[in-house]
């Protein structure tokens, strides 16, 4: 941890000043080294000062008759002067407490040529003076920090590298958009950031904003969070993380892009009000395209009609919007062409789950729906180079998408070999590992197998050959 202030004083001075000062000083959300504070049972004084020392940016130094007496504040303002040498900055505060100039003078000419602060002006005048050099007006990082602990976050001191951190974080771009550099964009689970103003404190409330936010798209991909989370433990991660909620509530079409499970109607927890709203506008938008035969979106839906909804809000609509189910099956997947990846998850993951009981908490009809929209896709086979780099290298890798691809341009009918079996089961290994299921490969593989999705996919991509 680092400290803003290491009190250097005498202990005869604690009750009638140090303490005080250090407890306004707290609460002003300065970090204090004060041994009451600091100093727990069994630590080593002289290790602890010394920690204590090298970890404040500032000392302050109530100097008084008993404090000229004692060797420990000797010591303490020994290693602050040193301190004040090496870096070439300001680091003593001193505070003349019940003494004189003469006094201190005699004491140390150099000390006694600062500029004090004076006891007899009163705590809250002295605290003003230490707050104004150590939290210097029109400081944004001052402005973000104060704004993260009003959220209940507890962020180190500004010279802290974090926020070097978060400083370069803020600068990065929207992540919706088409080929940006990855490292130079937010990923799931981020939202637009407060604009760059040159005001101090809007600049601080974007660094705020941008450590917050940090901090829970990391969390996001640690759990992680995706289109396949419980929609509790999925409300749980956004009312805990400090300041997520309310940006949830800011971009419900954001959120919805990242929850699509929170969309479905008995779902959404405190996000219902505003989710419903944006469906209203989305279904009164939908109606006045098909009163003005507005061919938008019509190559989605099964009718060749304009959706009835966009497709964020297509779960809540009792049709779907009526878009074809292998559309809502990617929307809910994938979200959005321009925009972070919402799923860590291939595509053929997506399938075994719908297969698996964890999947089991989606409405029926939802379920169905979605499931009617995998078996139609052709996205779920796995190419030779598939998961490898997460470890996915058997021998008979990608074998089951060659033959695919070749029954379905030779018109040859497909059967389960011996080597295409050992690829399926390979890759539904895989996933159960990468999802966390519960049930064997035998089971699932067997529920593939059923679905004749190996067959349908063949079809499908007979269709699309025959269109070409």
């Amino acid at each position: 941890m680092l400290y803003d202030l290491f009190i250097c004083h005498a202990s005869e001075d604690k009750d009638s000043f140090v303490r005080p000062l250090a407890e306004l000083l707290q609460k002003e959300n300065v970090e204090v080294w004060y041994d009451e504070f600091s100093l727990k049972l069994g630590d080593s004084i002289r290790r602890s000062i010394d920690k204590g020392l090298s970890q404040s940016r500032f000392g302050v130094v109530v100097i008084s008759p008993s404090f000229l007496k004692k060797e420990w504040t000797q010591y303490e303002l020994d290693g602050l002067t040193e301190k004040e040498i090496s870096g070439k900055e300001k680091v003593i505060l001193p505070i003349w407490h019940s003494i004189e100039y003469k006094s201190v003078l005699n004491y140390s000419p150099s000390l006694a040529n600062k500029k004090a602060a004076l006891s007899k002006n009163g705590l809250k005048n002295i605290v003003k003076e230490i707050m104004g050099v150590i939290h210097p007006q029109g400081s944004p990082l001052i402005s973000a920090r104060d704004m993260l602990i009003d959220w209940g976050v507890t962020p180190p001191v500004v010279t802290d590298e974090y926020w070097i951190d978060v400083i370069e974080a803020s600068n990065r771009a929207n992540s919706f958009g088409a080929l940006i550099p990855e490292n130079s964009i937010w990923g799931r689970w981020s939202f637009p950031l407060p604009p760059k103003n040159r005001d101090a404190k809007d600049r601080g409330e974007r660094l705020a904003w941008t450590s917050m936010q940090l901090a829970w798209t990391e969390k996001a991909d640690s759990i992680p969070i995706s289109p396949l989370t419980n929609p509790n433990e999925l409300l749980d991660f956004i009312y805990l993380e400090p300041g997520l909620f309310e940006t949830c509530l800011t971009f419900p079409n954001f959120t919805a892009e990242y929850a699509p499970q929170l969309t479905i109607r008995g779902f959404e927890g405190d996000l219902e009000e505003v989710f419903e709203k944006e469906y209203q506008i989305s279904i009164n938008e939908g109606r006045k395209r098909r009163e003005e035969n507005s061919n938008y979106g019509s190559a989605l839906t099964l009718n060749g009609k304009s959706p009835e909804c966009e497709d964020t809000w297509a779960l809540r609509h009792e049709e779907f919007g009526h878009y074809q189910p292998k559309h809502i099956a990617y929307e809910y997947f994938h979200g959005g062409m321009f925009g972070p990846r919402v799923t860590p998850y291939e595509e053929f993951e997506h399938l075994i789950w719908l297969l698996s009981s964890k999947s089991k908490w989606l409405p029926e009809r939802i379920h169905k729906y979605l499931h009617a929209g995998m078996i139609e896709t052709l996205s779920w086979t796995w190419g030779e180079l598939g998961p490898s780099d997460k470890g996915g290298n058997w021998k008979t890798n990608g074998a089951l998408a060659e033959n695919l691809y070749a029954c379905a341009r030779n018109k040859k009918a497909f059967s389960w070999k011996k080597g295409l079996i050992d690829d399926c089961k390979n890759r539904i290994q895989f996933s159960i590992k990468e999802l966390g299921l519960s049930e064997s490969i035998d089971f699932l593989f067997d529920k593939f197998v059923s679905e004749e999705m190996s067959q349908k996919w063949i079809e499908s991509r007979k269709r699309i050959e025959k269109k070409r």
